[in-house]
This record gives C-alpha cells, structure tokens and sequence, in this order.
C-alpha cells in the first residue's frame, strides 16, 4: 500500500472553479472518507485522484511518485463506482478475474487471485453465478472484488452504497471497515452520508463549495468543529443553531441571550466577542437534558425510536430545535417540554460562521 498526497489540487470547467487549492496528506493504510453536499466537489476531487479528470493545476503523489500526468492504468489505484459496473452476461468469477484477463495473466495467478477475494467477500459459493441472480449487497462485493484481484496501491471508491437499502447499508458499512482491516490497506471513500463517514472512517474530510472545511477524526470534528458548517453537518440529528446576542463578555466568558429571552455564559476566550455582537449557540440534540431550566420547547413532531425519543419542536421565537431523549421520556405532540443544557457542551459561533475558542472543551473519546 501507499501514502496518497494532494498538493495544491485546483480544478475548473470552463470560468467555473469546483475545487479550490486542496492539499491533503493521507497515510499509508489510512481509511479516509470525503464528505459534504451534492456540488461540493469531492467526486470531482476523486476522479482526478484516479486520472479520469485532469487538475486545472496541482499534484498527485501516491507512495512519493508524481502521478499526475500518468494514465489511471499506471498510477496503482482501483476504483469501485456507484453502479457497480458488471458485465450481466459475465459470471462472477468471469467479472472478478476481468482485469487479470486484460493484463493477461497466467491462469494459475488468476485463479488464486480471484478464490483469495472470493473467500475475503464471502463470495466462494457465487463464482457460477450472474449478477442477475445476486442481491445488490452480493453485487457490490463483486465490483469490490474486482477491485482486490489488482493488488492497487489505492482503493478508490464513489458512494458505493447510495444503490442500497438503509439496513443493507447498514451491513455493508460493517463489511467495509473488516475488509479494510484485512486488507491493511489505503482506501479514500466518498460519501454524502454523514452516518457512513463517522462510522468508516480514520479521518474525514469535510467539503463545502469545492473547499476543505476540515480534515480531523471523527470524533475531533465532532467535538471540535472549526466552523458552523462542520458542526450543522456532523452529527445525527443535526446540530441547532440558536440566533443569540451578547450581553457581556470578560476573562471568565460571555454572557449571551438566546432568541426566546434565555440567557446563560459561555466559556469562550477573552477578547474574542463584545457586547451586542449577534452570534449563533449551537446545541446538538443529545446533550440536552429534559426538566432542567433554560429553554422551552413546543412540541411539534415526536418521533419514538425505541431506546431514543426525538423532539422536533420549536423555541418561543418560532426557531426551530430538535432534542434527543430517553426512549420513554414522558412528552406528547402538541405540548411542551423543558430542556437545559450545560454551557460547556455548548458551541458559539460568530457571524461568519467560524467557531469562538472555548477556554474549556470536552475531552475527545
């Protein structure tokens, strides 16, 4: 496997720019996924990794080589796309050992090459069968497959489970990272779901507007998102962000109202907010508490999920905030509800959108 380094990787279309000078260093056997809304980039930002688009300008280096003007055939990668790809007419040995053919190797290499990933994908007993008559789990493990047979110094893959059904998702998330594992190997995956970024990856990349928001483990953009966007998108249920006004800010922190008329102080870095200043609170669901003082929430929508309850509701101003509770927290639809939260599991946010340092955070687990 091998060490995978952007530099300065810049793309446009025509007076269209959709990447903006990305420079990232993944580590050798590192799972690191690229994440954020339709538009953002990171397809794009994949397709030129394996050499199906040309960088505006940059480079690519995979194991300290300069790949960049190198066909996708020689730059060591393998790629597993959204559609999967097979051959229906193929068996699925015939379309796991497809580009040992194109390479011409010798039977006895292939054959050991395919029942090797056959056995990893639990796919042993298929190799007779069309991908006609396989589930689309089954399916996926055959692109994957086809994938493990080249040996690439890179696995590349492009929101490979977006075709699935959510508990089939689910497995697949599962099966992913053990592959990894006993691969050992280098994999960059691309993802609009959140879900699937915190659970797989070593390391996210989050993209917003062609542009790295942040690049942490999950649990530092969790815990330490840099800006608004970062927070809103990371974490299930989203974040609330609470429009706030400061009242008073000193050496031990500031002193906000939150739209609604509750006021509580943050633990946020002298000299970095004055009085008046317009700021947003962020609280994410799961860190409020039911019955303890602070902000009172009509309850609008109650979803009951079993272990967890999930409020949407609104604030007296008509903002809207969603809180995650015990399953059998004792709240009805159409009535309201008592939620506080403690300051430090607070986030603040300045008008344009960058996170204010704390003088204290969680610890990172």
């Amino acid at each position: 496997m091998a060490t995978l380094d952007l530099l300065s990787i810049s793309k446009s279309f025509g007076a269209a720019k959709v990447l903006h000078d990305i420079s990232l260093a993944i580590e050798d056997r590192e799972f690191v996924v690229f994440v954020g809304p339709s538009g953002c980039g990171k397809s794009t930002l994949l397709r030129i990794i394996a050499g199906l688009e040309e960088a505006t300008s940059g480079q690519i280096m995979i194991g300290g080589e300069d790949v960049s003007a190198a066909p996708p055939v020689e730059r060591g990668i393998s790629m597993v796309f959204q559609s999967y790809a097979l051959y229906p007419h193929l068996s699925v040995y015939e379309n796991i050992a497809f580009p040992l053919r194109v390479q011409k190797l010798p039977q006895v290499e292939m054959d050991e090459r395919v029942q090797r990933a056959a056995g990893i994908l639990q796919l042993t007993d298929k190799l007779d069968l069309k991908p006609g008559q396989l589930s689309g789990g089954q399916r996926q493990r055959v692109a994957i497959g086809r994938s493990i047979v080249r040996n690439p110094k890179v696995f590349l893959f492009d929101e490979p489970l977006s075709n699935l059904d959510a508990a089939l998702r689910g497995d697949m998330r599962v099966e992913l990272s053990q592959l990894h594992r006993q691969l050992d190997a280098t994999m960059v995956y691309v993802t609009h779901d959140q879900v699937e970024a915190m659970t797989m990856a070593d390391r996210i990349v989050v993209l917003n507007g062609g542009r790295v928001e942040q690049f942490g483990t999950p649990m530092e953009l969790y815990h330490h998102p840099r800006t608004k966007f970062v927070a809103s998108f990371i974490g299930q249920p989203n974040m609330n962000l609470v429009p706030a006004t400061v009242v008073a800010a000193d050496a031990s922190g500031a002193k906000v109202a939150l739209e609604g008329g509750h006021e509580m102080v943050l633990p946020v870095a002298a000299g970095t907010l004055s009085s008046g200043d317009k700021v947003e609170v962020g609280i994410r669901p799961e860190h409020v508490e039911q019955d303890r003082p602070g902000l009172d929430v009509a309850v609008n929508v109650l979803e009951r999920l079993g272990g967890t309850s999930i409020v949407y509701g609104s604030l007296q101003d008509g903002a809207r905030f969603c809180a995650s509770l015990p399953g059998d927290a004792v709240i009805a639809e159409g009535g309201s509800v008592h939620l506080g939260v403690a300051p430090e599991a607070c986030h603040l946010f300045d008008a344009s959108g960058d996170v204010l340092r704390r003088t204290s955070a969680p610890e990172i687990q």
